[in-house]
């Protein structure tokens, strides 16, 4: 979230967003959020998210898409939180604070169970991971967009790709050169319906809940239209990031892939052509959390969480060392099966 958001949230608008929906009120109590507010709320004892959005981060008719293709999957018995109505029966609400200057208040159903812990990071979890992105891919290549002015964006539209510049200090004109190369190489890409439609874009362990076995995913709320490798690449990349991982990377990562692709598998199918890619989307990804950092957090005074990301990143993202760091063998992956593009 920009540090400018901030100074424009207060009590009054959360208690709009409230009334906007038949909750209890005494309940509301926040529970998170990065780039949006966050307040979970219970409804005849069962619960549900709010979530407050400011229109600087996304548009009413952004929000509309993401909830239009939430409402979509989860209609089609995809593993998600599906969209809630308010009083109205709208699933975006509005709360103006001046012209072009709103929140946008969304509800969920929230999730059963807990974030994943250490112990429960076995093949098992993995595979049902690569299922259910797997099956999400499979429904995304018949979604159809309500209208097109609610159609989410192309994933180098998002502003964090487009103005990373904006974002870093100066004297890291480096990182954004690499950056702005990988976008331009990665957009060259072919964007058939088998590789390429909405996706959620950041399935990381942070945005599902497990319970008995099962997984249902939430926070849709950077989905755009890329590919669908990126998926794939952005679990296993905040994988690695994570402190319960063991130390030797390559051999988490191959053990990592082995069982979220049964998974994957099982519900679509993915050509080899964009397994080999999976470096360049794991740099891209690493790129990216370098700019977010930048842009929303103080760098002067980071936390535990960024001053450990940040350690020696600069010069690894310099000298083109792969996030891997280490030259990576995929052909164990490949479904030799599968034709080429």
């Amino acid at each position: 979230m920009e540090k400018h958001i901030h100074t424009l949230f207060n009590e009054e608008i959360l208690a709009s967003a409230c009334s906007k929906y038949n909750m209890d009120r005494g309940s509301v109590k926040k529970v998170g959020g990065f780039e949006n507010y966050v307040y979970g709320y219970t409804i005849n004892n069962k619960e549900y998210v709010l979530r407050l959005t400011h229109s600087s981060h996304r548009s009413k008719n952004m929000v509309q898409g993401e909830l239009d293709w939430v409402e979509y999957l989860s209609k089609n018995h995809s593993a998600v939180c599906m969209p809630e109505y308010s009083k109205n029966h709208q699933l975006v609400q509005i709360i103006p604070i001046a012209e072009d200057n709103y929140f946008i208040a969304t509800s969920f159903e929230k999730a059963e169970g807990r974030h994943i812990q250490a112990k429960d990071a076995n093949d098992s979890l993995f595979c049902t991971w690569g299922k259910v992105i797997g099956k999400m891919h499979q429904l995304t290549k018949s979604y159809k967009p309500k209208n097109t002015a609610t159609t989410r964006p192309a994933w180098h539209e998002e502003k964090l790709f487009s103005n990373c510049r904006e974002y870093l200090p100066e004297g890291h004109e480096i990182v954004a050169d690499k950056l702005e190369k990988m976008i331009h190489k990665l957009k060259s890409l072919p964007q058939d319906k088998d590789g390429y439609g909405l996706i959620h874009t950041d399935i990381h362990s942070g945005n599902f809940f497990i319970n008995k076995g099962d997984i249902t995913v939430f926070d849709f709320d950077d989905c755009s239209y890329m590919y669908f490798i990126s998926d794939i690449a952005i679990a296993l990349f905040y994988c690695l990031l994570r402190p319960d991982t063991p130390d030797n990377r390559l051999a988490f990562a191959n053990r990592f892939l082995k069982a979220f692709l049964d998974g994957y598998r099982e519900e679509n199918k993915l050509d080899d052509f964009w397994i080999q890619l999976l470096p360049d989307f794991l740099k891209l990804r690493e790129l990216l959390l370098y700019v977010v950092v930048y842009r929303s957090c103080d760098m002067n005074n980071p936390g535990p969480w960024e001053e450990n990301y940040m350690r020696n990143r600069r010069e690894s993202i310099e000298n083109d060392i792969p996030f891997i760091g280490l030259e990576w063998d995929l052909s164990p992956f490949m479904n030799l099966s599968a034709s080429t593009l």
